[in-house]
């Protein structure tokens, strides 16, 4: 599977690594397979929690882990695999990209990814040139919740502004990053965190 989102929290679950495919869905139930519960939504696998990883590999995140390592991914398919379940693709970008305000109007934002443009709607107040993070459609946010894009008046909104929240840092406000950093990167993969 593609699209996922991993969470650890030792300190507010226990020693549980959340695998989360479709958020939007409520379980129905659930199937125990040795180490690993599986949540459906009917007939629909919406997500895996794995207990006692601490005994295989040790995880130094707390909350989501935004751009997971490979090695971390091929153990988590070696559980999978035992189980005779559906194993994770090698993540190699986060979802989270450096952009760079083009323009404003009202509370719709035009962003710079370098090659690609994008539009996101904010209410916080930002300036054009402002280098930020963005998340694109379909990407699981630090705070568990998903991005949809929307169309509005017209404009396909595809992109979200993060703030420090949504990114696994402290704050709620919308992170500004370094002017110097590349429209496009992954946030994840560089040096700005």
């Amino acid at each position: 599977m593609s699209n996922y989102g991993l969470f650890y929290s030792y300190k507010s679950i226990g020693d549980v690594l959340i695998i989360v495919f479709n958020n939007s869905l409520k379980t129905t139930r659930s199937e125990q397979k040795g180490r690993v519960t599986v949540l459906y939504n009917e007939d629909d696998i919406i997500g895996y929690n794995i207990k006692d990883v601490k005994e295989i590999v040790k995880i130094h995140s707390e909350g989501k882990i935004f751009l997971p390592r490979k090695e971390l991914i091929e153990v988590i398919n070696y559980i999978l695999k035992n189980e005779n379940l559906t194993i994770l693709d090698i993540v190699e970008e986060s979802g989270f990209y450096i952009g760079e305000i083009l323009s404003i109007r009202d509370n719709l934002v035009e962003i710079s990814l370098g090659s690609e443009k994008v539009f996101a709607l904010t209410e916080a107040i930002l300036n054009v040139k402002d280098k930020i993070v963005i998340a694109k459609n379909n990407t699981i946010l630090g705070n568990g919740t998903t991005f949809k894009g929307k169309q509005v008046d017209g404009v396909f909104i595809n992109a979200h502004i993060c703030t420090c929240d949504e990114l696994g840092l402290q704050g709620d406000r919308v992170l500004l990053v370094d002017k110097e950093l590349e429209n496009g990167k992954d946030f994840f993969s560089t040096e700005a965190k």
